[in-house]
């Protein structure tokens, strides 16, 4: 095993602590606390967050290789890997929908949607923590010994 290996664990943890801040600060202006900096530094976020994402998807896909083709580790590695995807696809669309429109966060008719995306984007991060702990410590995979 290289130093380099597994490639995966390394590179999570700046995605993750990007894109739950941004979705926090996020919600936390939708829902009243009007700062004039803010949007920029939660869309930065989101943005450095999500393109994160994707070194994350291909290094885990690449170390998937690496792991026992154990019926327990697969039950857990395949929802891992569908929430990382969906993580590019719900962040995808909110910065989609900043594209189109920057002052999205302002507009009133948008917070519901915006705020539905945003849950869904920590709901996914925590699933994505969470079976990403059971395979490393309850399971076992990528762990030497």
């Amino acid at each position: 095993m290289s130093f380099l290996e597994p490639l995966h664990p390394r590179l999570v943890h700046f995605p993750v602590a990007l894109l739950a801040t941004g979705s926090v600060l996020a919600l936390v202006y939708l829902l009243g606390w009007r700062r004039p900096a803010l949007p920029a530094a939660v869309w930065l976020m989101l943005f450095l967050g999500w393109l994160g994402v994707f070194p994350a998807v291909v290094s885990g896909l690449v170390d998937r290789n690496a792991a026992p083709d154990d019926p327990a580790v697969l039950a857990a590695l395949n929802p891992h890997i569908a929430a990382g995807f969906g993580l590019l696809i719900v962040y995808g669309l909110l910065l989609y929908q900043r594209l189109r429109d920057p002052a999205v966060l302002d507009r009133p008719r948008q917070r519901v949607w915006l705020v539905a995306l945003l849950l869904a984007g920590l709901a996914l991060l925590l699933l994505e923590g969470w079976l990403g702990g059971k395979l490393v410590y309850d399971l076992g995979v990528g762990v030497q010994g």
